[in-house]
């Protein structure tokens, strides 16, 4: 049956719910890695650091590379950050 495709729902998941938990996240492993505020570890990375905070606040919507960049700069792998408690 060439040419016949099945038709997929739409999953409909909440863009703001999910900016959220990726905020959290990103400020759950900075503090693991000891950086008690967004400051010091956009400093010592060179990310900017109020478009960062927007980041973690979650109020703001960033490029898969940017997520990419961060998650380098926070020591853990793409994989990893979203595999774990997502």
């Amino acid at each position: 049956m060439k040419g016949i495709r099945k038709k997929v729902e739409p999953i409909n998941q909440n863009t703001d719910e999910l900016l959220k938990t990726i905020g959290k996240k990103l400020m759950k492993r900075r503090k693991e890695l000891g950086y008690k505020n967004s400051d010091s570890f956009t400093y010592e990375t060179g990310i900017n650091r109020s478009q960062y905070g927007k980041y973690e606040a979650g109020s703001q919507d960033m490029r898969v590379s940017t997520l990419i960049r961060i998650v380098n700069s926070l020591d853990i792998t793409l994989e990893d950050f979203f595999s774990k408690d997502f």
